[in-house]
Order: C-alpha cells, then structure tokens, then sequence
C-alpha cells in the first residue's frame, strides 16, 4: 500500500512537471498505464485555447461624411487631424426656440473602434461658454456609425456642442444640432 501512494505521488508530480509517468522512479508500467486512461496522464501535446485575435493593422478607418448645414441649425463641431494633433472647428447657428424639440447628430471615426466617446450640450449665452456644467451629454462610440438623439428639449437662447473623450487615433468626428 505505501508503495502505491508513493507511485500515484510520483505520477502526480510527473504530470505537474510534464515528464513521462513511464520515466518517474518506482512508477510500474500499469501504474502508468491506470493514469493514462484516467487522464492523468496524456503523452499528447495540449490543446491550444481558443483566442480572438485582433490584427495589429486594424486597416483604413470608417469615412464619416460631415452634413451640410440645414436651416434652422442651432450649433455644430467638426473635428479633423491636424498633423499629430487634431483642429476643432465650432460653427455657431440660430438660437433654439422656445418649445421646439431638436435632434443631435453625431459621428466619429478611428483606426480602431472605441468607446469613451461623448458630446456635450453647453450654454452659449456670452461669458458661459466652457464655464458650468453641461445642459445635456451623451456616450457614443467612435466606430464611423451615425448616431441621434431625438426630441431633445434645449432651453432658449444660445448652445454648443463639443466631442469630449476622442481617442488619439480619431480621424473626423462631427456633432450637430438640428430641429426636428
């Protein structure tokens, strides 16, 4: 019986450090044969898990389209590279008007689609802007799809838009408000 233990030690420790249970001392062939069939044992190489794999060259971002501005168009920002940095251009519309609702329109392309994307509604009344917290903000992906925001009510007056969180790798991104 001690000598059993012994043996299904030795097998045990055969298998932790990948040696062949036949080449462990004191182990008998049927010792090594028992573990083979109970699978303890495989002389077999290990089966390779299954990974997604991400290229490292994800290839050419989405092209994203800027709209042309409609009338009626309350604020918008598109945002371009500019060499190693990226260029914020900030086009002021009419005022929104008291009851109406409106739709934000936002897009923003990658070389790798992300998350942590946003757009921020803020007062543009003068001395507001980039002081406060904003009016109304929204999550959206940068992976070159179009996203709205329906029926949103704005107070009257002035607004902007701004894209906050745009990863290094953006390309264009856009936000717009329009009314419905």
């Amino acid at each position: 019986m001690r000598q059993h233990v012994a043996g299904s030690r030795a097998v045990a420790l055969a298998v932790l450090l990948g040696v062949g249970a036949a080449a462990v001392a004191g182990c008998t062939s049927s010792e090594s044969q028992a573990a083979a069939e109970t699978g303890w044992f495989s002389p077999g190489p290990a089966p390779t898990p299954e990974v997604p794999l991400t290229p490292i060259d994800p290839g050419p971002p989405p092209v994203v389209t800027v709209p042309a501005p409609v009338a009626g168009e309350v604020a918008r920002v598109v945002v371009t590279r500019q060499g190693a940095g990226k260029a914020f251009h900030n086009v002021p519309g009419v005022p929104v008007a008291a009851g109406r609702t409106y739709t934000v329109e936002v897009a923003c392309a990658a070389g790798r689609p992300s998350t942590g994307t946003s757009y921020a509604v803020y007062d543009a009344a003068p001395g507001t802007w980039g002081h406060g917290e904003p009016l109304y903000s929204q999550p959206f992906p940068c992976d070159g799809a179009v996203q709205r925001t329906v029926h949103l009510g704005l107070p009257p007056g002035r607004v902007q838009i701004d894209i906050r969180g745009l990863p290094g790798d953006a390309v264009t991104a856009y936000a717009l408000i329009r009314p419905e």
